[in-house]
């Protein structure tokens, strides 16, 4: 048994699972360990498995959990049908009162008192009550009228409650809460130590459940002195959600501690939604001494999936093991044994490489998956890429430290931020002052793509502003597309381009131009063609800039990047910017490459009131990356009157959850005209788009036009945030909306 430092022993959790169930004993501990702790445990949890009981008596297939395979809506099912596949005697009239009574309560009827699948949507009502019937009555009757089944059922957990003054946690779902209350009971103080007695989807609530109990609800077993109770909205079996008021704690005991949780999986019952609840989960790992910010394999929005169907992928980043380092659960010397291992099977000389170690953990998880053309491994610089599927992501987990696998990362989707400027910038003044036009500065726009042949990119000629477009939405690495070929049926990515750079043609009437008019581009097509991605694609896109840089002579190939797409993201997941999009940014800037990133357009929020729906401002809005340090973050405010108008409604504000000032400044981003991907004459080059997505690449040309005069600051990204900042104008509005203001170039350029 491990110890922990204070030589008392450690505690162990022990499993107690529900109805319904479809796994074998030791990947539904995985499962729940991986929703609780994001890997294996080992020793330290017990599953007290059961299912194998009863599916002895009805060896036919369990019917599938509403909201996972989805359910016809046939009407009641035969409450009698149910009783015979749970090895009920014919006759048994208990047991048809008590199957009755549930069909009734779980039909929506509440004659009997509490309330039933009334307070569910009716679109759903019929399906849920009919699953929750035909599993919760059949493996219910199975235990409360087949002879013998109780007394097998309750000797599975008492097999795997430790004796020895090992402290338990209990944690039980759904009829697993009926096994331990009964068996709890049955065991004095003396026998179990108890921490925690932890019960979600739990029925002991329900009145046709209590009249079955053995002893009768009325205490708390002698053996539990704290007692956390979790129903989640719509679960068509904890039909009662409170059962403070009905098992009352003895003398030395605290009272029963109910709380309403929100079930994010589509089966509300389901107890993989149960245990990624960020307050189940920090409960467990709390009660166990389980550091709830220690390292982690399984993220949890991945560990939620953990319950999926096994024919259902999504898309995962797998974070290896670096060289030299340890992963979770390991220490230096077991790092430092895995990498001399893998050194001495790849016959190769020298230290093991980060490229290595990701070329060989995608090699293992190719060959370990059910579909490797369906899983679509695809290693990164230094991720992989892979759309696995719950039971291969179990295997994960189990063998993370085989596999050399450091945390599995859930690959974000990504969207666009959609909702007369350059005065308002001083770039105009700045272009008739300095000459200040982005020439010999290269800048990368990681978007839906670009119109290759738009006139406002072309130089004449044949020769093009654009010097580089690559598609990162497939597998394998980046696919380089020709110039005069490359289409972006979306358009905005071209909408974005043509306000970092260009001009509008001599004979087309306009005067349209980019922030920096000469600055070349370099195209990144991150997002797809209906302006969605993945973090995996924007990934591969900053693997291939820092290659560029990496192979550059004499100074950097792309000076640096804009962004204008995010994403929300999961503060009990990541650090606030330290996704992994985050520390890829993060390393490019540190490399020299600057990083311009639109803060969101999630500045209003619509909410209904008794006097109708409204909107109102929301602070800490800033979006995904957004919030990392280590980047310029741009808000909107009017294109011609900021001052008069101030922050857009729609601009993202801070601060960033954890405290830090967001945005750092603000830029047109109303009615901005730009290039049109959909042009068919020079009357239709141009249209008008709204969003701090137009904001953003304002500041990329600004900072592209400032590098091109002031060549000594190129590659040194601190330094021009601070000038940038320095000499920003105050519109007069708060910190956390405006950041340190607009953006003033002639400034920027007269203060170095």
């Amino acid at each position: 048994m491990p110890q922990k430092k204070d030589d008392a022993p450690a505690s162990i959790a022990v499993y107690v699972h529900g109805i319904n169930q479809t796994q074998a004993a030791e990947p539904l501990k995985l499962d729940w360990d991986g929703a609780i702790f994001s890997y294996d445990m080992g020793a330290r949890t017990r599953m007290a498995y059961w299912h194998d009981l009863v599916r002895a008596i009805a060896p036919a297939a369990a019917p599938a959990g509403f909201g996972e395979q989805g359910m016809d809506d046939g009407g009641p099912p035969d409450t009698a049908a149910a009783l015979a596949a749970a090895g009920v005697p014919a006759g048994n009239q208990a047991a048809r009162e008590f199957a009755e009574a549930m069909a009734l309560r779980l039909a929506g009827d509440t004659r009997g008192g509490g309330y039933g699948t009334k307070v569910l949507p009716d679109l759903i009502r019929r399906p849920v009550a009919k699953w929750a019937i035909e599993s919760f009555i059949r493996d219910t009757a199975a235990y409360f009228f087949t002879p013998g089944m109780r007394q097998k059922i309750q000797q599975r957990l008492i097999d795997q409650l430790p004796r020895d003054g090992t402290p338990v946690v209990l944690v039980a779902h759904s009829q697993g809460s009926i096994i331990a209350y009964e068996v709890l009971s049955q065991l004095k103080a003396a026998q179990v130590e108890v921490e925690a007695l932890v019960t979600f989807g739990s029925p002991l609530g329900v009145a046709e459940i209590q009249d079955l109990l053995e002893p009768p609800p009325g205490a708390m077993p002698q053996a539990v002195t704290r007692w956390f109770n979790f129903a989640a909205w719509f679960d068509p079996v904890s039909l009662d959600t409170s059962l403070a008021d009905e098992y009352a704690p003895h003398a030395g005991a605290q009272p029963i501690r109910d709380e309403m949780v929100v079930n994010r999986k589509l089966n509300p019952h389901s107890a993989v939604g149960y245990l990624t609840v960020p307050r189940i989960r920090d409960l467990v790992r709390d009660e166990m001494r389980v550091d709830r910010f220690a390292p982690f394999v399984l993220a949890r929005d991945v560990a939620e999936r953990l319950g999926d169907p096994d024919d259902m992928r999504f898309s995962v980043l797998i974070e290896p093991v670096e060289p030299g380092r340890h992963g979770p659960g390991e220490d230096a010397d077991e790092a430092r044994d895995y990498d001399t291992a893998e050194r001495l099977s790849a016959k190769e000389p020298g230290p093991l490489t980060l490229k290595q170690r990701v070329r060989e953990t995608a090699g293992l998880i190719e060959a370990m998956v059910d579909d490797a053309q369906a899983a679509q491994v695809d290693p990164l610089r230094r991720f992989i890429s892979a759309r696995l599927t719950a039971g291969e992501l179990r295997l994960i987990a189990q063998a993370h430290r085989e596999l050399r696998v450091y945390s599995v990362w859930r690959s974000s989707r990504k969207a666009k931020l959609t909702h007369r400027s350059m005065r308002v910038l001083k770039a105009d003044a700045a272009l008739a002052s300095f000459d200040a036009d982005g020439s010999d500065i290269t800048w990368a726009v990681l978007d839906t793509g670009i119109r290759g042949d738009h006139p406002h990119f072309s130089l004449g000629k044949n020769r093009s502003l654009i010097k580089g477009v690559w598609d990162c939405t497939r597998r394998g690495p980046p696919r380089w597309v020709p110039a005069n070929e490359a289409r972006d049926p979306d358009g905005h990515g071209t909408h974005v381009a043509g306000i970092v750079t260009g001009q509008a043609p001599a004979d087309s009437g306009s005067r349209q131009r980019g922030a920096a008019p000469k600055a070349g581009i370099v195209v990144y097509k991150v997002l797809d063609d209906q302006g969605q991605g993945e973090d995996a694609w924007i990934i591969k896109a900053l693997d291939h800039i820092a290659e560029q840089n990496e192979n550059a002579s004499g100074g950097l190939a792309i000076h640096g990047l804009n962004l204008s797409l995010g994403g929300p993201f999961d503060t009990t997941v990541y650090g606030c910017g330290f996704s992994p999009v985050c520390q890829e940014l993060r390393r490019l800037w540190r490399d020299g490459v600057l990083v311009v990133v639109a803060c969101g357009n999630e500045g209003r929020l619509e909410v209904r009131t008794p006097d109708g729906d409204t909107e109102i401002s929301t602070p800490m809005s800033i979006g995904d990356p957004a919030n990392l340090e280590d980047c310029i973050a741009v808000g909107s405010v009017h294109a011609d009157q900021p001052h008069l108008y101030g922050i857009s409604s729609f601009s993202s504000r801070g601060p960033t959850s954890d405290g830090r000032a967001k945005p750092d400044c603000v830029a047109p981003g109303e009615g901005i005209s730009s290039a049109n991907s959909r042009f068919r004459s020079n009357s239709t080059l141009y249209y008008s788009e709204s969003g701090t997505s137009m904001a953003a690449p304002h500041v990329s040309g600004l900072l592209a036009a400032f590098l091109s005069v002031r060549r000594e600051f190129r590659g040194r990204p601190d330094e021009v945030k601070k000038i940038l900042l320095a000499t920003c104008t105050d519109i007069g509005r708060d910190r956390y909306h405006q950041g340190a203001g607009v953006p003033n170039l002639m400034q920027m350029l007269l203060a170095v």
